[in-house]
């Protein structure tokens, strides 16, 4: 896109606040020069996390309330329509802005966005996907958390938004997609798996590998991983908790055994290099697909350094025009 990327931040939304959305903005305005940031939500607070400091292309905008994580969807959709999360999504309906990122409740965000940006025409259910690094490059995977009771014919429509949202990341065609299951045999799975299976098998946009296991996500053997909410949301959070076990054991080493500590010494380099290219926080920020405006999840408790690349995944899409190209891809 030409001009200005105009993004809008829920900067109360997340564990932390301002605490880590400020820093992550003011990063975020140093790396991209034609970045322009709008924070909604308590100026007192972000002003204070700001130390004084003037941004031409930040500008803050007062919010009544924010919501917590705690607050049920059906609940933010009737009584935190001003919070800061509502005004940054009205902002980007409007056409205020390019873009809208957030590190506050999922379920309420979804709702939110449904209810201010609206959804694609055709889409059934929004999704929520990202890209996840393998061992030859990316692949992406959704839904991860959006929708836990799914149809075949949702499963098919997940596969089309996700291919669309994987063109960013890979130049490779045609993109190969599959099916998380419990097992790679025909048999295997729910009635809903097979019958999207099959599916996927006669349209004739989808390249379909088959299904997949969990081990598999990680190998690079296809590009787009498609399964219901439940299913994602646990695949996702149970490699972030293995990668996060590696960073804390591999330095552990004995230093009381010669042999050990030795070797130990000499592979710390390569582990610390691996370490840092596996953590979660470069790969934050999943995009609620379907929707006719981008919006960005961040994880909650993100840190900066995280929150950062929920933003920069928020410019990628915006530059992209993510939303426009899911429109026309189901159209």
């Amino acid at each position: 896109m030409s001009g200005p990327i105009r993004l809008a931040i829920d900067a109360m939304g997340g564990d932390l606040g301002p605490r880590s959305v400020v820093p992550a903005c003011v990063r975020a305005l140093e790396k991209f020069p034609s970045l322009e940031l709008t924070l909604f939500g308590d100026p007192a607070e972000i002003s204070a996390e700001l130390h004084s400091s003037h941004h031409a292309r930040l500008t803050l905008v007062e919010c009544e309330s924010h919501v917590t994580q705690e607050d049920a969807p059906a609940f933010a959709l009737r009584h935190k329509r001003d919070s800061s999360m509502g005004c940054a999504l009205q902002a980007l309906a409007d056409g205020r802005v390019d873009g809208m990122v957030s590190g506050g409740n999922t379920g309420a965000l979804m709702a939110l966005s449904c209810h201010f940006v609206g959804k694609v025409n055709g889409v059934r259910r929004p999704a929520i996907g990202k890209s996840l690094p393998t061992e030859t490059g990316s692949c992406f995977l959704l839904d991860l958390g959006a929708n836990i009771g799914v149809c075949a014919e949702d499963l098919l429509q997940f596969a089309r938004m996700g291919v669309e949202a994987q063109k960013l990341y890979t130049d490779q065609r045609p993109l190969k997609v599959a099916l998380l299951n419990i097992g790679s045999e025909a048999h295997k799975g729910t009635e809903e798996i097979r019958r999207a299976a099959e599916l996927f098998r006669e349209a004739p946009d989808i390249e379909y590998y088959g299904f997949i296991e969990g081990h598999d996500l990680f190998t690079g053997c296809v590009d787009v991983v498609v399964c219901d909410g439940m299913l994602g949301n646990i695949a996702m959070k149970s490699a972030e908790g293995v990668i996060r076990l590696m960073g804390q054991k591999v330095f552990r080493f004995d230093q009381k055994n010669a042999f050990k500590s030795f070797f130990g010494q000499m592979a710390i380099k390569l582990l610390r290099k691996w370490r840092s290219q596996l953590e979660p926080a470069r790969y934050n920020g999943a995009s609620f697909l379907g929707l006719s405006g981008n919006v960005i999840k961040s994880h909650g408790g993100a840190s900066s350094a995280a929150f950062f690349q929920a933003i920069v995944t928020a410019v990628h899409c915006a530059e992209a025009d993510l939303a426009g190209r899911v429109d026309r891809a189901l159209s």
